[in-house]
């Protein structure tokens, strides 16, 4: 064997911490590399098989192999930043070795195949175990992806999305290739820096390591405000600020993936709600009334529909609750023709919906012809949302509320400006809409963003909806939440057909729907999206973690010389504590202070892509940002801390006669 490499595998054994942290940020990397195409190469079958003959399939398949290369690149630099760190920090404690191999003949090609050969065999170790941990995620995945597809699978006969676990060759062999040339990559870099540093330099210990005087003056108010602890901990951290530059990177890798996903899964949470429009509920009966255009003599005409009064609505409400261990909510309105307009005049719109809507249908008088929708509600509901308005029973209340797809963005807002308006609505009697005689509809009062119960959303359905006393519905749903929906559906239908006669003049509908399964569906697909999301993300947190506790845990055994020297002229072990806790305050400190800003705009840009398709106000990630200063500091400060216990056991006098203090 050549001297290179059994002094290569010698500072393996010798360095076992540093060398298992080494390893599990290679098997980490690895592990992501082959989980990535492994998932690529699920993706490719389950595409082949779904979209055969679909002349779309292609277009798939490159969107598949471009996020897997993006992601590929971000895992690489991610590793290398980590791992290169990690052979950064072992070649500059053994700089004096290195000075005393070249003043005995060494060159640096030598010292760069020392370095390199302890890459390779660390490579030899940690690849196939990361293999093995990539096949074993990839499996979890794949498991977690069909379970979580299973009711769009159950929905969509013949054209169901499944995704077998494949062990492709290809991809394997993909992976190891990546993975060595990130390992090599990581270990040549500063290994040729590490040979560039002149003998002399290196056995005097200066190293790679100009000093200024400048650069470790002690900052005067980290003095007066921790003393001379402090004051150390400042000039520690100037002085190898090679090691506190990578800790601080890859605390601040951590922080902005941290918020960034965090502020994309409430994101997409916010746009499920908004495109899904969901209620409470996880049954819905329906009536509704198809209408009849009835031509007068005057050449006027009539809309005709059946029609379902508030108190049988009532009723069928009070049997509907007979089902155990459910609530039902009744809402109805003027449906059926959906051709029901008034006057809004133009005071009456916020700026905002008239910017966006005026424009769009090419409006600019001061009325406007809109589509109202008078809404009644069953007793016990109609009595809760006038207690919310603050209005006696009997009022008129306008729900403050649209959904709208503007743009082809699905957007909520406050459309209107709310003062006891009075509006001129058409007439309606007896499932007659006749628009050439207006009735005054006073409101009341108001319900506003906030304060809207979420199944009164859901019966919003014109650009105006406003909830009345009582009305003859031509449409009315109820909506159920219920322990046993699907117990409850068949019990719904058949109350249903018991109350609701179908032999009427005009065509009408019932139906009673479980639509929990839908909902479930929909999110579901987003909750697989976050699911690999955070597993991508967390295992690249859990890269960077291993360089920050290596980094932090060498740098302290490093400076255990320094530590003796200091304990040997009067500081205790206390105030050694004291100024290795400031050192990672302000560590943890500077990480913070870049990391905050470019998390929070990370959320942001990821707000701004998903306006793309939805609207909704921005959020400050405020929850994120205080778990990742909690984080930070608790992560720096127990690292710090377990590193710096075993200097209790040390002894003074041994520790300082040693070179390294190793």
């Amino acid at each position: 064997m050549k001297l290179t490499k059994k002094l290569a595998s010698s500072q393996l054994k010798i360095n076992r911490k540093r060398t298992i942290w080494t390893l599990l940020g290679i098997a980490l990397s690895t592990a992501m590399i082959t989980a990535v195409y492994g998932f690529a190469v699920s993706g490719y079958f389950a595409i082949i098989e779904l979209l055969d003959g679909s002349n779309i399939r292609r277009e798939y398949m490159v969107t598949v192999a471009f996020i897997s290369a993006v992601l590929s690149f971000i895992i690489v630099a991610a590793s290398v930043i980590v791992i290169s760190n990690s052979f950064r920090v072992s070649a500059g404690q053994r700089l004096k070795q290195f000075g005393i191999l070249k003043s005995v003949g060494a060159t640096k090609k030598q010292i760069v195949e020392i370095i390199m050969n302890e890459s390779v065999l660390l490579s030899l170790m940690g690849i196939p175990a990361g293999i093995a941990l990539g096949l074993f995620v990839q499996l979890v995945g794949l498991e977690i992806a069909n379970f979580l597809l299973g009711n769009l699978n159950r929905h969509n006969p013949g054209s169901e999305l499944i995704f077998s676990f494949v062990v492709a060759w290809q991809a394997i062999l993909a992976s190891i290739a990546v993975a060595f040339i990130t390992i090599l990559l990581s270990a040549w870099l500063p290994a040729r820096k590490a040979a560039r540093v002149a003998a002399i330099d290196a056995i005097r210990g200066a190293g790679e390591t100009k000093i200024k005087r400048s650069q470790v003056r002690a900052n005067w108010f980290v003095k007066k405000l921790f003393g001379f602890e402090g004051m150390l901990a400042s000039k520690s951290l100037k002085r190898s600020r090679r090691n506190f530059r990578a800790t601080v990177v890859s605390l601040t890798i951590s922080i902005v993936l941290f918020i960034g996903v965090s502020s994309f899964g409430e994101q997409l949470n916010r746009m499920t709600n908004l495109v899904i429009h969901a209620s409470d509920a996880n049954v819905v009966g329906i009536f509704s009334s198809s209408s009849m255009i009835v031509d007068r003599e005057d050449g006027t005409i009539l809309r005709k529909f059946e029609t379902l009064s508030s108190e049988d609505a009532e009723i069928i409400t009070e049997r509907l609750r007979e089902f155990p261990d459910t609530t039902v909510f009744g809402a109805g309105d003027n449906g059926g023709t959906w051709a029901f307009s008034a006057p809004i005049p133009r005071e009456m719109l916020t700026q905002k919906y008239y910017e966006w809507f005026a424009p769009l249908y090419g409006i600019e008088t001061e009325t406007f012809n809109m589509i109202i929708n008078l809404i009644t509600l069953d007793a016990e509901s109609y009595a809760e949302v006038c207690r919310l308005a603050g209005v006696p029973l009997g009022s008129n209340i306008l729900i403050n509320y649209s959904r709208e797809r503007v743009y082809d963005r699905w957007t909520e807002f406050t459309p209107f400006v709310f003062s006891e308006q009075t509006l001129q609505v058409p007439m309606i009697e007896n499932g007659v809409t006749d628009s050439s005689v207006l009735q005054d509809l006073p409101l009341h009062g108001v319900l506003e963003i906030g304060n809207i119960p979420r199944n009164v959303q859901y019966a919003s359905r014109g650009s105006v909806n406003i909830i009345v006393p009582s009305l003859d519905s031509g449409q009315y749903r109820w909506l159920a939440e219920s322990a046993d929906p699907y117990g409850f559906t068949e019990f719904a239908r058949g109350v249903l057909d018991e109350f609701i006669s179908r032999d009427g003049e005009i065509h009408v509908n019932v139906g009673v729907h479980n639509i929990a399964a839908e909902e479930n569906m929909q999110r579901n697909i987003a909750l697989l999206v976050m699911v690999f999301t955070f597993g991508f993300v967390g295992m690249l947190t859990l890269i960077g973690l291993t360089n920050v506790i290596s980094t932090i845990s060498a740098n302290v055994r490093s400076r255990a010389r320094e530590f003796a020297v200091l304990r040997s002229v009067g500081m205790t072990y206390g105030g050694l504590n004291r100024m290795l806790n400031l050192e990672s305050i302000l560590c943890s400190a500077k990480s913070l202070l870049i990391g905050l800003p470019l998390g929070v705009l990370a959320s942001y840009l990821i707000y701004q892509g998903i306006m793309a398709s939805v609207y909704f106000a921005f959020e400050f990630p405020w929850l994120p940002v205080v778990q990742s200063v909690l984080a930070v500091f608790v992560i720096t400060w127990v690292t710090m801390r377990f590193a710096a216990a075993r200097l209790r056991t040390d002894n003074i006098v041994e520790t300082i006669r040693t070179d390294s203090g190793l």
